[in-house]
């Protein structure tokens, strides 16, 4: 058992009034058991409604003994994780949204699963991000975090592009393709399983790249360490690429830029129900059948 959790900060979906009765029954719930309870200043903001509570930024919350519990899908996860990261505030998520491998309870069940999280009985589960950096005539033009992928794509066009990658130096590969994903493990559930690469689990040091339909038919998924540091230059493109992080930002690119990766000194820190765990998540989400009399 780990400390009790003080206070609650709620955190809805982005721009997204659907989700203000379930905020409205979470609030309830909460404040039925005397838990001191707070909405996200900013979502506060999109939904144009207090609920009636206390305002609190991210910057204002306490890692020590709050917990963010953010509505929504796994995208309103991983916006949340990217603000908290520095902090190492940890967070729950309720799913509103569809598939949610992130958010993986379901607003039915926190009569059940919420208080013995707010108690002190769940799993912490530290996930690694990526830090990018995007340089232009030996100029860094943007940084940024991401926890599922960063992905260099053509952008609108139709002509593929043509990336040349390293790792710490040492030249991989020149490839023609659609994109290319640079993932984590919690990425490797999103975008990159779509593309055709593995599955990683959560606690693997691992980072993956996936070719977004390659020229080359030979080419295919690479896992390699997360501490290395990987270059990937575009080479040429017939119109403006483009850069997404968590595909919450699109940065244009230009011929002979160079986005650099590597994994952040930061960690997003998710709650999960003690009982829960990975393979569990990927059964339920995947639809895998379950093998008899084993969890």
């Amino acid at each position: 058992m780990t400390q009790p959790f003080q206070r609650v900060l709620l955190v809805s979906k982005y721009h997204d009034p659907s989700v203000l009765p379930g905020l409205r029954q979470l609030r309830d719930f909460l404040l039925a058991r005397d838990m001191p309870t707070f909405l996200e200043s900013q979502s506060a903001a999109d939904i144009g409604d207090s609920l009636g509570l206390p305002l609190l930024s991210f910057a204002e919350a306490d890692a020590g003994s709050d917990l963010v519990i953010a509505l929504g899908g796994d995208g309103t996860l991983l916006g949340t994780a990217r603000q908290t990261a520095q902090s190492g505030i940890p967070i729950l998520g309720i799913n509103q949204g569809r598939l949610g491998f992130l958010a993986d309870l379901s607003i039915h069940q926190i009569s059940e699963a919420l208080p013995p999280i707010l108690e002190g009985h769940y799993q912490q589960d530290l996930r690694s991000i990526l830090h990018a950096e995007l340089w232009r005539s030996e100029e860094r033009v943007h940084t940024g975090l991401a926890v599922n992928e960063v992905f260099i794509h053509k952008g609108g066009g139709e002509s593929m592009i043509e990336l040349q990658v390293q790792m710490d130096g040492r030249f991989v590969y020149s490839q023609r393709a659609d994109g290319l994903i640079i993932a984590t493990p919690t990425g490797s559930t999103a975008y990159a399983m779509s593309a055709g690469g593995p599955i990683l689990t959560p606690t693997l040091a691992a980072l993956l790249l996936v070719l977004i339909c390659p020229h080359t038919l030979t080419a295919r998924p690479l896992a390699v360490a997360d501490s290395v540091e990987i270059l990937a230059r575009l080479t040429a493109s017939r119109q403006p690429a483009a850069l997404s992080l968590d595909s919450h930002c699109s940065l244009p690119l230009e011929i002979g830029d160079e986005i650099v990766i590597r994994r952040a000194s930061c960690a997003a820190r998710f709650i999960h129900p003690e009982e829960e765990n990975f393979f569990q998540i990927l059964r339920g989400k995947l639809h895998w059948a379950d093998s008899p009399g084993t969890d």
